[in-house]
């Protein structure tokens, strides 16, 4: 009886894992187009990614990309960005705007609309999939601890 208790939390407890793993084990890749940087910290970029900052190192104006809610890893990046849901990035990002404080970010579908977003606009950075095969070593920003 212990036994079979014991094997069923157990089962469970795999079950969740998988779960939580396929939702958000995603790997994200920075990109971005003349920031003035090809490494950061963790840190800067989030700070990069709530607004923190509007202009980069090199004067050029900070133009954040995020993927909108019809994008596959927009919870992944909410998540990793901003440790809330992606409603929860919207009303940050809303509140900022709303306080004069920051431009509004621009919302793309997916992670190629993005990519395309970040080649065409100087000074722009977005997040995307690791996985997306239209990101150019140029664009990267690899990111330190």
């Amino acid at each position: 009886m212990v036994f079979k208790l014991f094997f069923k939390k157990a089962f469970l407890a795999l079950i969740i894992s998988m779960y939580m793993l396929n939702g958000y084990s995603q790997t994200l890749t920075v990109v971005g187009n003349n920031t003035g940087y090809t490494s950061v910290s963790t840190k800067v970029i989030k700070d990069v990614f709530k607004g923190k900052y509007s202009l980069w190192s090199n004067k050029e104006s900070i133009i954040i990309v995020l993927p909108s809610s019809k994008a596959v890893n927009a919870e992944a990046v909410a998540k990793y960005l901003y440790g809330t849901t992606f409603s929860g990035m919207q009303k940050y990002w809303l509140s900022l705007v709303f306080q004069g404080r920051a431009n509004p970010p621009v919302f793309l579908d997916s992670d190629d609309e993005i990519i395309e977003y970040v080649k065409e606009n100087s000074g722009a950075v977005g997040i995307v999939s690791s996985t997306n095969k239209n990101i150019t070593n140029t664009m990267k920003i690899s990111i330190s601890d």
